[in-house]
């Protein structure tokens, strides 16, 4: 009975410790700053394998325009800096920042180290951030993939 219990023991202990905990059990907050103001995103569609359990959650919502509608832009300078920090100590392995324009992305190409430039013309813009972890163990295997929406408006 002693054997059984240790092995017992000895299986939840690897089993815990295989889970994605660093991760947390849900995306991490994203947030855009502007002249030193934080900006909330809007998560979007996302799948997560984060947490104790162990136990994946994916969730598919709307595009950015419709995600966005009602709430106000943020309110930026022609070619001002964008700043967008995610609130997880583990950073993604790939990320990629595309703007919208009526339901058709546009990849950016001026996005580095987390930073965009404010486009000069005046006027709103949609923009999509998608973050995507890689499991660390198994290659092509994704821990958790997740985009979030914010919008400016350039004056």
């Amino acid at each position: 009975m002693k054997k059984y219990m240790m092995l017992c023991v000895v299986f939840l202990l690897l089993v815990a410790c295989s889970n994605n905990t660093e991760l947390g059990s849900n995306p991490p907050k994203v947030t855009v700053e502007v002249d030193g103001e934080n900006y909330d995103t809007e998560l979007g569609s996302y799948c997560w394998q984060g947490g104790a359990t162990g136990s994946g959650e994916c969730a598919d919502k709307v595009g950015p325009e419709e995600l966005l509608n009602g709430k106000q832009p943020i309110v930026v300078q022609p070619e001002a800096e964008l700043a967008i920090q995610i609130d997880l100590k583990r950073q993604p392995d790939e990320v990629a920042l595309e703007q919208v324009k009526k339901d058709q992305p546009i990849n950016i190409t001026n996005f580095k180290n987390m930073r965009v430039t404010a486009p000069k013309e005046k006027g709103t813009y949609f923009y999509i951030l998608q973050a995507d972890w890689a499991n660390q163990k198994e290659k092509n295997i994704s821990d958790g993939d997740a985009w979030y929406a914010f919008h400016i408006r350039v004056e």
